[in-house]
């Protein structure tokens, strides 16, 4: 466990580069309700416009609806992630893009409210242990938990978390906030677990494809970004272009790292992302604020066959049974490559070749929308259900989102994700489609280590038989959403 704090009145700094603003509305197809979709995305057939470097000034505009208040130098105390502490505090300006706006970010808050912000970090699988230890001590040392998506979703049964809903000056309407809060994560009006700006980690962890435009020439293939502004990525037609690309470069005979493919990827978290990519999902949220499991049907067995036969009825993927998606397409090595944001400022920063960025396919040209998840390492936010200041959690969590919405979202998206790890403005405009697209699982949150691994595991295996394994282990997990629901219920009952 690490401690650190931030005092009060820091000089703010103004960051170049902005995002877009998103916002999420969801559509409904017969029999199902279709992911989230947010606004704001490119029109299709329009060519993306150099962005502007220069918008922070219209975010800076926005207002966040609080009033200023004297808090007389409270603090504010965060348990968080100990991989993202550097997005929660930073001690001084580097001259590194994401550093300073981190610590504008903070400024701007606790020279405006006279207050002190605090990160106590954790291991994330120990984050709500320790919440839940203070929480029965009652000695509110925590308000608010950035932690680890999936563990803070097991521990919505603890009894730890704050309506969210009920918080004074929380407007999930707000930019600030994904909509799949309100859409995806809210039962009954009751939301335990937000999606807000100030988890950063949400957006590096957000999946997307890459493309090597070299390979792409060489192959012949159309236009990537007018196949996708078209609604024409599909998964059939990312295997029709993946045939004929795996070349035995080495002439030895066999498939290894030195050969060509089509596609670098693997069979964990990667995979699992064309579970919502294809239109598919865990939980829909139903007219009176509950939720049906909606998982398995006749479409999911198609899913399933259609991710197994790319994996194994062509020669044209290359992958492992690890977390590593960049392990031929790193050396110039594969067409495509699953991965996420943050291999843009990492894993690719220093590659020789120019490459593209995509959203994951669709499942055919009829679903309305290309929809994209995030990898389950992302942090959520949840307030301490012990807080004694309502009205000042409820004033420092909307503001610290607002602001991260104005300074570092748009330190990270724009300038150190689109300005030195995109190729091109027209990736630029890709990304904030696949950011439009997100979507979070009422399922995959509050689910434990349950479906939304089942296409990793049955890979893994390797099967394609998903009714088998779905009647093998739903009634596990149905019960444990069972134990979710009621919590919720007995919140909302005083419990």
């Amino acid at each position: 466990m690490k401690k650190r704090l931030i005092s009060l009145f820091l000089a703010a700094l103004m960051i170049g580069g902005a995002l877009l603003s998103c916002s999420e509305t969801k559509t409904e197809e017969a029999g199902e309700t279709e992911p989230a979709a947010e606004q704001s995305s490119p029109d299709p057939g329009t060519e993306p416009a150099e962005p502007e470097k220069d918008s922070l000034e219209a975010r800076e505009d926005v207002p966040d609806g609080v009033e200023d208040q004297d808090f007389g130098g409270k603090t504010f105390s965060i348990a968080g992630d100990e991989q993202f502490e550097d997005y929660y505090l930073t001690d001084e300006q580097n001259g590194e893009v994401v550093n300073d706006a981190v610590y504008a970010r903070n400024a701007a808050v606790t020279d405006r409210f006279n207050i002190e912000i605090a990160a106590t970090v954790f291991e994330e699988s120990s984050i709500t242990g320790n919440v839940k230890n203070s929480v029965l001590a009652g000695d509110d040392a925590y308000q608010l938990i950035a932690g680890h998506i999936i563990y803070l979703g097991m521990a919505a049964t603890d009894k730890i978390m704050y309506n969210m809903a009920d918080l004074p000056h929380i407007d999930f309407s707000k930019p600030w906030w994904s909509d799949s809060t309100v859409n995806d994560l809210t039962y009954r009006g009751m939301t335990f677990i937000a999606l807000g700006d100030f988890a950063l980690s949400a957006v590096e962890q957000t999946y997307c494809m890459f493309y090597n435009k070299v390979i792409a020439q060489d192959f012949g293939l159309p236009d990537m970004y007018d196949l996708v502004y078209a609604g024409d990525w599909t998964i059939d037609r990312e295997m029709e272009l993946s045939t004929g690309v795996y070349t035995d470069s080495n002439g030895n005979g066999s498939r290894d790292k030195e050969d060509l493919y089509a596609l670098s990827t693997s069979t964990k978290s990667a995979a699992n992302a064309y579970l919502w990519a294809l239109g598919k999902k865990i939980a829909t949220q139903q007219p009176d604020g509950t939720y049906k499991i909606s998982y398995f049907d006749e479409k999911m067995v198609a899913v399933m066959e259609k991710l197994y036969q790319m994996y194994y009825e062509t020669d044209q993927v290359f992958f492992e049974q690890n977390h590593q998606t960049m392990t031929v397409f790193e050396p110039g090595q594969a067409l495509f490559a699953d991965g996420m944001f943050g291999q843009a400022t990492s894993t690719l920063r220093e590659v020789e070749f120019d490459y593209g960025i995509i959203p994951y396919p669709k499942w055919d040209t009829v679903q309305e929308s290309y929809y994209t998840s995030v990898d389950g390492g992302h942090e959520g936010l949840a307030v301490v259900r012990s807080i004694t200041d309502p009205e000042f959690v409820g004033s420092i969590l909307e503001v610290l989102c607002a602001e991260s919405w104005k300074k570092t979202v748009p330190a990270y998206y724009d300038t150190a994700l689109k300005y030195k790890g995109a190729r091109d403005y027209e990736s630029i405009a890709m990304i904030d489609m696949i950011m439009a697209s997100r979507i979070f699982d009422f399922g995959y949150v509050y689910g434990g280590w349950g479906p939304v691994f089942w296409i990793q595991y049955l890979l893994e295996t390797p099967s394609k038989d998903i009714a088998s394994y779905y009647q093998k282990n739903h009634k596990v997990f149905d019960k444990s959403m069972e134990k979710v629901y009621k919590a919720f219920d007995e919140y909302s009952a005083g419990g």
